[in-house]
């Protein structure tokens, strides 16, 4: 060996079999060294056998540590020299033994040197042997163009790195076969990383760094590609599989690449969110390209700090985009879903779908509680507010930026170089894809514009919807806006109306500033702003505001149970009464009372003597029902009957009426005049029996009177003739009249203008009541003009195995009774719990369509 100075360096690159690459230890200096005295095949002119020597190089020397030492310089300072390993001593020797390479022409001017002579060797050697480049049966490598590549092609193909052009641009021999290969720069799929310098032009920050970081690990590297496509300029783009793993993850990883959004469509969705979860844990830590980016203004909370987690309610739906979440102390924060646009009215394509969208969005998540991550802060300027840009997840894991553009109303963000994107930003261009290909949403046909009538524009406008309101049980609405805690702005989707509603039985709050209305707006808005609601409307005050009552789906108590529960606002003395729920709001404040809490945080029980007075005499009338056994002599017109009260003034009639009718006949005569209201005797129709009577009417032009049988209740319209003047033996003062007129507690008849239902629920109540003998349970006297008594009826042997079966009960059950359920009385509304179990009969009487629901709703606009 020469004694020329030897020294260390590891070889980067095999540029042919007689020509290398080599580096510093530290790797900062690079140096290129020809072996001297030998000639190898040149591989850019595809000479045969120099694929085959390089690879013999590569194989052997790439990234391996090595002595070299020069042994002289050409004219044009071109260092030739040896290298050795512990694999052998001169790498010339080493490649002229395996035929890699030929001496020089001019080694002859070397006869007398030893070193050349073991040289000559070694090539003698070789030739004998006739390998390498003495083997004659040697051909050159076939190269093709990209034309014989499959595009795409799933299964990889080998590969050699002959050139690392950029952090995220290589130049590939693609070995398409044995002796077939295809030299064609590849880029690194799914990454972009910063523009490394060239001759001309300096790079850009952390290029030149990314492309070292490649070099340092791939250059001359036998890798896999797995072609996935071409870029627009028909540039290959493939995946580089080395056996440590895929390049691409490593630059991102050390903050060294950016995910490239437009490969996104040739990697897929799931490599491509798997890149962005190792790009987002760079970008946080601000790592090279991204060491300035997590330097983000950050709101308050470190609850929504960029990278943070927390469970919420959705308050508010702004837009599709865009809603108010509630954290777990109450405080709100406006938050915009990361990568989407929402439908704008300033945007005249999407403009039709504003409302579409916001709906999508307020139906799936207000009031639901989601995790709401955060991926960034977007900061704001003289436009837009500061904001957290996050991803909402809902309870069962679907990711509702990705749920809202696949249903087509938002549309994916092409973000700006640096704008951060969440790790399934791939799944949302999928899914806008095929929104796109299946007309959903936006990309669809414009929904015809909303026409909502405002039905509280004014009292002459809303009294003509409140008939039709006031004979529903319950009305689906949304709440568009909390006025106040008690009153509020309702859509009506179905009935294409909106409605001012106000909540009814409870007193005017107080000024809109003071503590207890501001409490009350929050609970109201935290209860039902946006929600689904139920109405349902009694009445309409004066300037078209419609009164009721508004019932959270899923509550079978009013909101305003809520409001007074929490002592944010009182009852109306008179008007709690029109209210159905008129116990229950009762119970409520007194409930708030009892805690001394909002406006009864003073609260003097002495001052409320009056108001316990009156909830008293309500407690009374619960309690003091009275029982008689009676018997029904007869069924009247709208369902009142008539009975007899079995006592010992009833068993006295029998007799009584005997003696009345021969008292007739030996002094009375008929009538020769007659107004209404005289106590008479008239002869009934259906026996020629003279009985006592009431004139309910007369009918001069006719001659005739209509007349009520005050012992028997029975009504008809007789001839004058008919009607003689009252013994005075037997008039009221003797025996008073044994027919009491009662209505059959909360339940109606059919519609007179339902002529079958009508005749039908007659002759259903004749059947199970008429001449028989049945307990009468009297809850209120006096309830209406002309009827003395409001009853529920037992029968006799029903009662004996349910004591709660009323015939009140059964008429509803078989539909032919319908409960009331609008302008009920206020000792109607006491009976509370018997009106809530005579709905739920009803309801399923209507689910059955037995009696007169058979074809549907019978109860129109009729007064039930």
């Amino acid at each position: 060996m020469t004694s020329t100075k030897v020294a260390f360096a590891k070889v980067k690159t095999v540029l042919s079999a007689d020509t290398l690459v080599l580096t510093s230890p530290n790797g900062k200096q690079e140096r290129t060294l020809t072996l001297a005295y030998i000639q190898a095949p040149r591989l850019q002119s595809n000479e045969k056998y120099a694929f085959e020597s390089r690879e013999l190089l590569r194989k052997l020397l790439i990234g391996k540590q090595i002595k070299f030492w020069v042994l002289y310089k050409n004219n044009s300072n071109r260092e030739f020299g040896d290298i050795s390993t512990p694999l052998f001593p001169s790498l010339i020797e080493y490649v002229l033994l395996h035929g890699a390479a030929k001496l020089k022409d001019n080694i002859h001017s070397f006869e007398d040197d030893e070193e050349i002579e073991r040289f000559r060797k070694a090539q003698e050697e070789a030739v004998k042997l006739k390998v390498g480049v003495w083997n004659p049966n040697v051909t050159p490598i076939e190269i093709v163009d990209k034309s014989a590549l499959q595009i795409p092609n799933a299964s990889p193909i080998s590969a050699i790195v002959e050139k690392v052009l950029s952090g995220d641009r290589l130049l590939v021999r693609l070995l398409v076969s044995l002796r077939r290969h295809c030299i064609a720069p590849v880029l690194i799929a799914g990454i972009k990383t910063p523009r490394s310098s060239s001759e001309t032009e300096t790079g850009e920050p952390f290029g030149d760094e990314a492309k070292s970081f490649v070099e340092s690990r791939l250059l001359m590297s036998a890798v896999e590609i797995q072609i996935l496509g071409e870029s627009s300029s028909g540039v290959i783009v493939g995946n580089v599989l080395h056996p440590n793993g895929n390049i691409a993850e490593p630059l991102l990883k050390n903050g060294l690449a950016e995910v490239c959004d437009w490969q996104s469509s040739l990697v897929g969705s799931k490599i491509m969110s798997s890149l962005r979860k190792i790009e987002q844990e760079a970008r946080i830590k601000g790592l090279k390209i991204w060491e300035s980016s997590n330097k983000q203004t950050t709101p308050n909370s470190s609850e929504i700090a960029p990278g943070g987690k927390v469970s919420a309610i959705v308050s508010k739906i702004v837009s599709a985009d865009t809603i108010v979440v509630r954290l777990k102390d109450n405080s709100e924060y406006s938050v915009q879903m990361i990568s989407l646009r929402a439908p704008r009215l300033s945007d005249s394509k999407t403009a039709p779908f504003v409302a579409a969208a916001k709906e999508y969005v307020r139906r799936k998540l207000i009031g639901k509680s989601v995790e709401v991550i955060t991926e960034s802060i977007r900061e704001g300027n003289d436009q837009f507010e500061e904001r957290p840009l996050v991803t909402v997840k809902l309870p069962d894991g679907t990711i509702f930026n990705e749920d809202i553009v696949l249903n087509g109303f938002a549309s994916v963000i092409r973000h700006k170089k640096g704008e951060v994107k969440p790790i399934y930003w791939d799944d949302l261009i999928e899914a806008e894809t095929l929104a796109v290909k299946e007309k959903r949403g936006i990309y669809g046909k414009a929904p015809e514009p909303e026409n909502i009538v405002d039905a509280s524009e004014n009292a002459m406008r809303a009294k003509p919807y409140l008939f039709s309101f006031q004979n529903r049980a319950k009305i689906n609405g949304i709440v568009e806006h909390v006025i106040s805690s008690n009153r509020f702005r309702i859509v009506l989707p179905k009935e294409g109306v909106k409605l001012t509603l106000v909540l009814g039985g409870l007193a005017n709050s107080s000024s809109r500033e003071s503590d207890i209305s501001k409490l009350g707006l929050e609970l109201a808005n935290r209860k039902l702003y946006q929600r689904n609601v139920n109405i349902e409307i009694y009445g309409v005050d004066k300037i078209g505001s419609f009164i009721g009552n508004v019932l959270i789906a899923g509550n079978s108590a009013p909101f305003q149970v809520a409001l007074l529960k929490e002592g944010l606002a009182s009852v109306h003395e008179r008007s709690v009464y029109d209210n159905k729920y008129s116990a229950l709001l009762l119970a409520a404040e007194n409930e708030a009372k009892s805690a001394r809490v909002g406006v009864w945080s003073d609260y003097d029980p002495a001052k409320d003597a009056a108001l316990d007075e009156l909830n008293h005499k309500v407690e009374d009338l619960k309690i003091n029902k009275q029982y008689f056994d009676v018997k029904v002599t007869e069924v009247l017109e709208d369902g009142l009957i008539a009975f007899q009260i079995i006592n010992s003034e009833s068993a006295k009639l029998k007799a009584f009426m005997q003696d009345f009718r021969a008292a007739l006949g030996r002094a009375s005569k008929p009538v020769t005049t007659l107004k209404r209201n005289d106590v008479v005797a008239a002869k009934l129709s259906e026996n020629g029996k003279f009985y006592r009577a009431k004139v309910l009417e007369v009918f001069k032009s006719d001659r005739k009177a209509s007349v009520q049988h005050l012992d028997y209740g029975t009504i008809e319209t007789i001839s004058i003739s008919d009607i003689y003047d009252m013994p005075s033996t037997h008039s009221l003062t003797t025996l008073k009249p044994q027919a009491h007129i009662a209505q059959l507690s909360l339940v109606n008849l059919p519609p007179r203008k339902q002529q079958d239902y009508y005749k039908t629920a007659i002759g259903f109540l004749e059947d199970a009541l008429l001449d028989l003998q049945v307990i009468a349970c009297v809850n209120f006297t006096n309830p209406s003009p002309g009827v003395e008594y409001d009853v529920q009826l037992y029968d006799t042997e029903v009662v004996k195995t349910d004591p709660k079966m009323t015939i009140n009960r059964e008429m509803v059950s078989q539909g032919w009774g319908l409960v009331k359920k609008k302008n009920l009385k206020p000792f109607e509304k006491l009976l509370n719990e018997e009106h809530q179990k005579l709905l739920e009969i009803e309801n399923e009487a209507k689910a059955l369509h037995v009696g007169c629901w058979e074809f549907g709703d019978v109860e129109g606009d009729e007064d039930f």
